[in-house]
């Protein structure tokens, strides 16, 4: 069993200053060479750096080779160091291709083929155990099946982190929310004891750095907001839920608690009818009154549904009460995992 030693608990004290200090320090940047964006949803003339996810990911990699470094500054390598330098890599290729989108634009088909290059990467590595727990049904080889499969959960994490950023604040909350459910159902259930030779492998140390990470990100995202997050952050983060989930074993409650975010992505294809690239949307799921600071839900049939749009059906939000909603419903769910995989592990 993975306990909180020396190293671990020095890494998530410091991982919020350093991913913290690491986000101003991209959005200065940003700032001074001209790379940002206007806030929509809120009085005009109010511009944000683009890309703050960027100080996101720059500060998780640093606390994990801060980790690593901790470990054999203690006298030891760490068990899993292979796997989080494995980790680094494919989390870094979905951050570079949301990079690249946020300055280049990919189309809508594009974004999903690249997102699933990580998943193509870990398949090829071995790196996974083709066991997927199912309450009633138990353990599950899919020998054939689940290496098949990697591409395809690392592009619907991705994407699907990707298309619940519509306000600041929302998708790294989502993904911390997720995260910290992961590592419960993992600690209450042991359930990938079995996989990692009676511990609780990799995903416990890759998820608690993104997690206190985030700790540190999140006050310059959340409302009102002083970055973007850029696909930079949103592919980056789906990219993390997927490989934490993966190596946890925890696949199916991940799916549970990550259904009001399906549901979005779900409801979004499903009123477009296809794959399309979100700036290429002739319209928009709310309408902003950007002198109240407030939305509505867009009453035009041709309008993407998404869950903001669900939101405002009755009466107008501010956006910051959009954000805690979906916190809410997020947590509800993954609450409502969490219990399930108690109950039937």
């Amino acid at each position: 069993m993975i306990t909180m030693d020396y190293p671990i608990l020095l890494t998530t004290a410091l991982s919020p200053f350093i991913t913290y200090s690491s986000t101003i320090a991209i959005e200065k940047l940003e700032t001074r060479i001209g790379l940002v964006g206007e806030d929509m949803h809120k009085s005009p003339g109010r511009f944000l750096p683009k890309s703050g996810g960027l100080g996101f990911l720059i500060g998780w990699s640093i606390s994990v080779i801060l980790l690593i470094a901790s470990y054999r500054a203690f006298g030891e390598a760490f068990k899993y160091e292979g796997d989080l330098l494995l980790a680094l890599g494919l989390v870094w290729i979905s951050g570079l291709i949301g990079l690249y989108d946020d300055f280049k634009r990919l189309g809508g088909i594009e974004k999903v083929l690249l997102t699933a290059l990580p998943g193509i990467i870990l398949a090829l590595s071995s790196e996974y155990s083709p066991f997927v727990y199912i309450p009633f049904l138990g353990n599950l080889r899919m020998s054939i099946i689940y290496p098949i499969a990697l591409p395809l959960a690392f592009a619907i994490s991705s994407n699907g982190i990707n298309m619940s950023d519509t306000f600041t604040g929302i998708a790294p909350g989502v993904t911390a929310i997720l995260s910290a459910s992961m590592i419960i159902t993992m600690y209450l259930t042991g359930i990938a004891y079995p996989y990692w030779g009676g511990d609780l492998g990799p995903s416990i140390p890759l998820l608690f750095t993104a997690l206190f990470s985030l700790f540190g990100y999140i006050p310059r995202n959340f409302y009102p907001g002083r970055t973007f997050n850029g696909d930079v952050g949103s592919l980056a983060w789906g990219s993390l839920l997927a490989l934490g989930a993966i190596w946890g074993k925890v696949e199916f409650f991940l799916i549970l608690s990550a259904m009001p975010i399906i549901a979005n992505g779900f409801t979004i294809l499903a009123s477009i009818r296809g794959i399309i690239e979100h700036h290429s949307l002739k319209e928009r799921p709310t309408i902003a009154n950007r002198e109240k600071n407030s939305l509505r839900a867009n009453p035009n049939k041709s309008a993407p549904i998404t869950l903001a749009h669900m939101l405002t059906l009755i009466d107008e939000l501010c956006e910051k009460e959009i954000v805690i909603a979906v916190y809410i419903l997020v947590s509800i769910t993954s609450l409502l995992s969490i219990a399930i995989a108690v109950l039937f592990f």
